[in-house]
């Protein structure tokens, strides 16, 4: 056999393995579950997710980070929901949770939701865990501006006091000034993170909200 027929044969058998690699991975990504959001009200956080909870966590996708961040993220949401309903949960399944969100953080550190994701399932088994804090930061240091974060982000460090931090202060400060001027539709987002802060995330909204537009005050205390 000729080095040019040679040649031939082993560019075809490149060529069937991409392609093959490429239908399978099309396969994947249209049979996969959709695209994971997290709700406008961070209270609903999970409330979508209340199937089985260790069912995702050994499902592992081989092909591409987009589908391993969403499955990622389902597990994470799942877990939350059933911490929820059931307090011995995070004793089993949250490690596996976490460690799945930190590998997949590892290949695709540029995802602002599973930072998020990160911060909640930490903040849940210690408040006071720095990682909390900084997984927190980094939700908004990827995507500073990101809409879809907003709430839950405003939520958390008002529930959990990240608000101490003068950092975090001036970052969640940013998205209620966002909120404020720009997507008056998402105000009743601030009323929902204001009744579920804690005494100093209270006082840190009711000045915020005071500072840039006085006539919503009202609102906010309901």
């Amino acid at each position: 056999m000729s080095s040019s027929s040679r040649f031939r044969i082993l560019l075809m058998a490149s060529a069937l393995t991409v392609g093959s690699y490429a239908i399978v991975s099309a396969v994947a990504e249209v049979t996969a579950l959709g695209r994971i959001t997290f709700p406008a009200d961070a209270a609903e956080i999970g409330a979508r997710w209340t199937g089985d909870a260790p069912s995702l966590l050994g499902t592992r996708s081989p092909f591409g980070s987009e589908l391993e961040s969403n499955y990622a993220l389902i597990a994470a949401l799942q877990t939350i929901e059933s911490s929820q309903q059931r307090a011995t949960i995070l004793r089993s399944i949250a490690p596996d949770a976490l460690g799945r969100v930190r590998r997949t953080l590892s290949i695709s550190p540029y995802k602002p939701e599973l930072w998020l994701a990160l911060a909640l399932l930490q903040v849940q088994r210690d408040p006071y865990d720095p990682v909390v804090v900084e997984a927190l930061k980094m939700a908004y240091f990827v995507a500073p501006n990101d809409a879809r974060l907003m709430p839950v982000r405003i939520d958390m460090a008002a529930r959990f006091d990240a608000l101490a931090l003068p950092d975090v202060k001036d970052l969640v400060r940013n998205d209620v000034r966002l909120i404020l001027i720009r997507r008056p539709g998402s105000r009743s987002a601030l009323v929902s993170a204001y009744r579920r802060a804690s005494k100093l995330g209270k006082a840190f909204l009711e000045d915020a909200v005071e500072s840039i537009d006085p006539s919503f005050l009202a609102t906010l205390r309901g």
